[in-house]
């Protein structure tokens, strides 16, 4: 199978040491670090005994004037001015992207990022401003990044903690490779912020000092902001439109620890299967990369087991192989830390120069093959790099890359093989009975490990719960679950311990934060718990923020496994009910009168090859997804995206059932009215007495599969966010040929 090369043609990024990779480059070849006071974290220390609040350190971004947009907040505005330097570098001005929209050229966007809207949730919560409540989503957040840059107005945002924003390239390039986008902006944020600051507080990561990645006296990480923004496309189409090359993909890996929430696997597994897949085409060419960026947290379990992973990937090699640790001068940017630190390794092999690591001296006794690089920056020809990223709940994620000047090149070999049918092979659903907003309280007992679960949020349990079943539904051995991938969708999460944190951080301070609520809360728990309840050792990341988050979900399953990066994925789709969302949604005038339910499906996935040898049951068959976003403001740019995710403009749709929301409701009207009057004969409205959110679109589709009777016929599911993205998915009986 011959593989296309991926370009990239853009890089925009920003953090505390300034914007734009060159920029960034100098400051740490000029010895600079930048962790110092962060005024705009929102919240403040409780005064202490001699009256004075401790001093917020942390490594806050710099705003560049004059401000692009006018967006409410500095996360918008940061990410806004990183993405347009990205489309400026490739070449991508309004009018070309306009023309490219016109031409069939297909755009999208896919973003990664630990906090998203938090800080709007922080001000909201203080205020009880709507339009702050509004933000908080994650879809809305993107849609007002994106409006009039000529990108369509919003892509899917996951989540794989501190590992997000190299998961978030690896989906483009996926998307590029199977032939479903022609370009893709891959986007990673992370702004400063009171919740992921007082979270690692309470749990003890913060070094009171100096950042020492890899030194005997490493006592810990600190909190950065960060933003990274890269524009890839294929080589061929890169050079027809004669944009440059500043870098080219050859691989990338991901994977999971399945050990604990908040520590690394001390072996390093997870991040040595990460590193090896991603540097395939090296060891093919019979070559080591010329550079590594650490991810180098400098806590004292990360290093440790870090250095694990790089000896378990390059063995007695890793002594001539240079390593950086960039944290040390610019914190840590959470889930844009791997998209930041790729653009300064881009700039660094351009330049031939590696910045050193700051304020360290290597452990010799604990890493005596590392050669970290230290004191001054070290001169390089380097061709090729890897960066690592690892994340909380043992998300684990490398990339490796080529500079963009090289030639010949090497040859990319990418963890992508030939394609498959996707079978259904396991499901389950977990809601409650018709009208009720909980589940029964008895109803996941003895599902799941009593202690284990005991003082996990509502969402892990149910996410947890609906994956054991679907698993055992599917006969999956444990070999089979280990080697699965595992993508949840959810659109608020864990709102419980979410909102109980935030009131914690409100009342008492900063130092108040609650470490149970804090890890519970973060928005990949829903993968990360599932990894460690099932075991799964795969790729393993969350999609939130919309409605459509379980479509989206299914969405990037699908393209995984269809370009055999897994040979199965359990997918889960959950969410609490809660009062207090209920009430904002209602004034927001996106909840009528129905309650918010709690409630959890999941689906297991499988190369239809792989199923067939182990002589799996078949449910059905997953046909197609879709997503597609508005490209312009008002009703037509909704048109246009219903009509796209519905199939419509592919003349398909008259041959299947058609599930859309309840014709009574808002959204349901919407969708009906916009779809073409010939079109609408096959439409069924899906009536629900609750409201269930992201669980909405995947619940009419899970009664069919779980039907005792068997799939009747070709299905599909059309779903409208209220920031006018569209999504859609379809599945069939396996013996349906169309």
């Amino acid at each position: 199978m011959t593989l296309p090369t991926i370009a990239i043609t853009g890089a925009g990024t920003c953090c505390s040491l300034g914007e734009g990779r060159h920029t960034i480059l100098d400051a740490m070849l000029a010895g600079e670090v930048a962790i110092d006071e962060a005024p705009a974290i929102e919240g403040r220390f409780a005064l202490d005994d001699s009256g004075q609040t401790p001093p917020i350190r942390a490594a806050q971004a710099n705003e560049s004037t004059p401000a692009i947009g006018d967006a409410s907040d500095r996360a918008e505005r940061l990410l806004r001015r990183t993405v347009e330097a990205a489309l400026s570098e490739a070449g991508l001005d309004r009018a070309t992207l306009d023309a490219m929209g016109r031409a069939g050229r297909r755009v999208e966007s896919i973003f990664g990022t630990t906090l998203g809207g938090m800080r709007h949730l922080g001000r909201a919560m203080r205020s009880d401003d709507l339009d702050e409540f509004r933000r908080t989503t994650t879809a809305t957040v993107v849609r007002d990044v994106l409006a009039d840059t000529g990108l369509p107005w919003g892509g899917p945002t996951i989540s794989a903690a501190c590992a997000s924003g190299v998961s978030a390239v690896a989906l483009g390039a996926t998307a590029l490779l199977l032939g479903e986008a022609d370009l893709v902006v891959a986007i990673a944020y992370d702004p400063i912020s009171e919740f992921a600051f007082a979270g690692f507080t309470c749990l003890r990561l913060v070094a009171p000092g100096p950042l020492r990645p890899f030194d005997a006296a490493r006592e810990g990480m600190r909190v950065g902001e960060g933003y990274g923004v890269f524009v890839l496309e294929r080589s061929d189409d890169a050079a027809a439109r004669r944009a440059t090359t500043i870098g080219r993909v050859l691989g990338w890996g991901g994977a999971s620890d399945a050990h604990h929430l908040t520590q690394p696997v001390p072996d390093g597994r997870g991040a040595g299967r990460a590193i090896l897949e991603a540097t395939v085409a090296l060891r093919d060419a019979g070559r080591l990369p010329g550079l590594i960026a650490a991810h180098a947290t400098s806590t004292p379990a990360n290093d440790t087991a870090e250095h694990a992973a790089f000896r378990n990937a390059f063995g007695d090699d890793l002594a001539t192989i240079p390593v950086t640790a960039l944290k040390s001068r610019i914190g840590h940017t959470l889930g844009a830390a791997g998209a930041v630190e790729l653009a300064v390794v881009l700039a660094a092999m351009e330049r031939g120069r590696l910045p050193a690591t700051a304020n360290s001296t290597p452990d010799r006794a604990s890493f005596p093959a590392l050669d970290l690089v230290i004191d001054a920056p070290r001169p390089i020809d380097a061709a090729h790099a890897v960066v690592v990223s690892l994340g909380f709940g043992g998300a684990d994620a490398a990339i490796a890359v080529e500079r963009g000047d090289v030639a010949p090149i090497v040859a990319p070999k990418p963890p992508v093989r030939s394609g498959d049918d996707i079978v259904v092979t396991g499901a389950s659903m977990l809601i409650p009975e018709a009208g009720v907003l909980e589940l029964d309280p008895n109803a996941l007992d003895g599902l799941d490990d009593a202690r284990a679960v005991r003082r996990l949020a509502r969402f892990a349990r149910l996410v947890r719960a609906a994956g054991i079943l679907a698993v055992r539904d599917a006969a999956l051995d444990e070999t089979a679950i280990r080697d699965a991938s595992a993508f949840v969708g959810t659109r608020f999460g864990a709102a419980a311990y979410t909102l109980d944190y935030y009131d914690e951080l409100i009342r008492d301070g900063l130092g108040a934060g609650n470490p149970l609520h804090f890890a519970e809360s973060v928005p990949n728990i829903g993968s990360a718990q599932l990894s460690l309840g099932l075991g799964i050792q795969g790729t393993t990341l969350s999609v939130s923020g919309s409605m459509l988050s379980g479509i989206e979900a299914l969405h990037l399953a699908r393209r995984h496994l269809v370009s055999g990066q897994a040979d199965r994925a359990i997918v889960v789709v959950a969410e609490e009910s809660h009062a207090r969302v209920a009430d904002v949604l209602r004034r927001l005038g996106l909840l009528d009168d129905r309650g918010l339910a709690e409630g959890a499906g999941a689906i297991v996935l499988e190369r239809a090859s792989v199923a067939a040898a182990r002589g799996a049951r078949l449910r059905g068959r997953l046909t197609d997804t879709a997503l597609a976003w508005p490209d312009r403001a008002g009703l037509e740019g909704v048109r246009g995206v219903v009509r796209s995710a519905a199939g419509v403009d592919d003349g398909d749709i008259a041959d299947r059932a058609v599930m859309i929301p309840d014709p009574r409701s808002t959204v349901g009207r919407l969708v009906r009215s916009l779809l073409p009057r010939t079109d609408r004969a096959g439409l069924i409205g899906v009536p629900d007495d609750v409201e269930r959110q992201s669980l909405a679109p995947i619940r009419p589709m899970l009664e069919r599969l779980l039907d005792p009777d068997g799939l009747a016929g070709p299905t599909r599911s059309v779903w409208l966010d209220p920031t006018g993205a569209a999504g859609s998915l379809g599945i069939a009986p396996v013996s349906f040929d169309g």
